[in-house]
């Protein structure tokens, strides 16, 4: 049986999404029931509207954690929108080649979702720097802590990895099963996993970042959003730090301090 969002609880559930996590759902009425039905009626509802109120109340944010999983996370992979790595194995680590043996070099991956950018992040990295790596430290953050999970555990498919060169496989995973693969201890350690709310302005605080990937984020934003948004990140990156966001996404239209650096990477000026 399909299930079907009465105008009520359609109403309340857009609402919830938009004043907590600030995810615009007014015009995805139909992706809602489709990412939903299946996962409700195995619970044992014959409607949303008792769901709704079940993650609603949940004391522990697990269903929330779940629910927002299921609305905004799309297929992802290692290595996704190879150009941004390219851009900084080229055009940003030969700069930080020069520091000094003191110097610390700060990326946060900002919607990290299940792991597959950090650990790319991790890996182009270590491919870069070698022994040097560690002095640069990756962040990673997301709004679910049902993905956060299975981030830090690192375990993942054939289809996941199938873009990454297969010396790199070798190098940077262990082979569990016949398609399991896990992120080796040395790659996992180079990565921070939090629990982050962008939308949240208690979760800000003055950081001082050299690079930030917030990508394909702003596509779940409406504009006044999306202006927000982009205000805390050019807040968040030192002067003559990057911004990269989803090919897919831009910064048009939006008053920020941003230099257009070339499709989908700005810069914060010096």
């Amino acid at each position: 049986m399909s299930l079907k969002l009465s105008d009520a609880d359609f109403f309340r559930l857009r609402d919830f999404m938009h004043a907590k996590f600030g995810i615009n759902l007014a015009e995805k009425r139909i992706l809602i029931e489709g990412r939903l039905n299946m996962m409700v009626s195995k619970r044992g509802y014959t409607d949303f509207g008792p769901y709704i109120d079940d993650v609603m109340r949940d004391p522990t944010g697990k269903e929330v954690s779940v629910l927002v999983s299921k609305l905004t996370t799309n297929f992802t992979f290692f290595l996704r929108e190879e150009g941004h790595y390219d851009f900084l194995t080229h055009k940003v680590f030969p700069v930080w080649k020069n520091d000094g043996p003191a110097s610390i070099r700060r990326i946060w991956s900002a919607a990290s979702s299940s792991g597959e950018e950090p650990y790319s992040l991790a890996m182009v990295i270590a491919n870069s720097f070698a022994n040097k790596a560690s002095r640069i430290k990756i962040e990673a953050s997301d709004i679910s802590q049902y993905v956060l999970d299975i981030a830090k555990a690192g375990v993942y498919n054939g289809e996941r990895i199938s873009k990454l060169p297969p010396d790199w496989v070798q190098r940077y995973f262990t082979k569990l099963g016949e398609d399991e693969y896990e992120i080796k201890p040395q790659l996992k350690a180079m990565v921070q996993y939090r629990y982050f709310n962008l939308n949240d302005p208690a979760h800000w605080a003055t950081r001082s970042y050299d690079v930030i990937f917030c990508r394909n984020v702003m596509i779940y934003f409406d504009q006044a959003t999306r202006q927000a948004l982009s205000e805390r990140l050019f807040d968040a990156l030192k002067p003559g730090g990057y911004l990269i966001i989803g090919m897919s996404e831009t910064l048009v239209n939006l008053k920020t301090g941003f230099k257009y650096i070339q499709p989908s990477v700005y810069r914060r000026e010096a």
